[in-house]
């Protein structure tokens, strides 16, 4: 099912203004309208744009091309153009997600995927995230999913040393914030942090999860989290849904 985007405004052909540039103005002006769940749905195609609107494919994709550049559509190949997520002010990826979220004025929701104490660290997360000697140690692992007022946001795999969370225990996790439940039982919380981003396609079972289709462009987040005494506080991956952006950076927490 695709966007329904109706007709606001005519192309003026006696314009300077270049037709792709007055059908991408029509375009931001209608998809700044969207719901949430109306941006999940492909825009109008190409050949519909270009029968709407009396114009050449080739001017509509010049039109697909600066939103897309503008950071307000993305392409989804063999599947058309969908418009991305409105940003959530202040969303850093970095900070307790549950804390973010509400600032803003918005519901956040977590659903527990899994959980797990695990004897060393997987290959994939030491080779993303340097790891020192004597870090790679048993792990207590989290799998959640992230919400937005009830919109799947991103699919959080999160390993925590039992080096310094020795008591800790799957069943100690809930959907409320975990960086609240480290403070209270341990007096430790995260200062710094490092990330690695880069774009990435979708598993069959991470586009379930987030209501997307298998081979959608979605956005990894890889992150070590120290303490101010620089130990290490936890191992995070984060995959994003399509539309959803976060900055690069490397900053204090507290």
């Amino acid at each position: 099912m695709t966007t329904d985007i109706k007709e606001r405004q005519a192309i003026r052909r006696s314009s300077n203004v270049p037709a792709y540039s007055q059908l991408a103005d029509i375009l931001e002006q209608q998809i700044a309208a969207l719901t949430d769940e109306e941006r999940a749905r492909a825009l109008p195609s190409e050949g519909d744009l270009s029968r709407q609107y009396g114009l050449s494919r080739i001017t509509v994709r010049q039109a697909l091309k600066s939103l897309e550049s503008k950071g307000l559509v993305y392409s989804a190949q063999g599947r058309g153009s969908f418009p991305t997520l409105q940003r959530v002010t202040g969303i850093s990826g970095f900070h307790s997600f549950t804390a973010e979220v509400r600032r803003n004025g918005q519901e956040p929701g977590t659903v527990i995927l899994a959980t797990s104490e695990v004897d060393r660290l997987p290959a994939s997360i030491a080779e993303k995230l340097p790891v020192a000697e004597g870090e790679g140690g048993p792990q207590v692992h989290l799998r959640r999913l992230r919400l937005i007022d009830g919109l799947p946001i991103a699919v959080e795999d999160a390993w925590l040393p039992k080096a310094l969370f020795p008591d800790l225990r799957p069943a100690d996790f809930t959907d409320g914030s975990l960086y609240s439940l480290l403070a209270d039982r341990w007096g430790l919380e995260p200062a710094w942090t490092d990330a690695l981003i880069e774009p990435d396609r979708a598993a069959p079972e991470v586009a379930q999860l987030l209501a997307i289709d298998p081979g959608d462009p979605v956005l990894v987040a890889w992150r070590v989290t120290v303490t101010a005494e620089d130990k290490v506080f936890e191992r995070v991956r984060s995959i994003y849904r399509p539309g959803f952006s976060l900055r690069v950076a490397r900053y204090r927490l507290g």
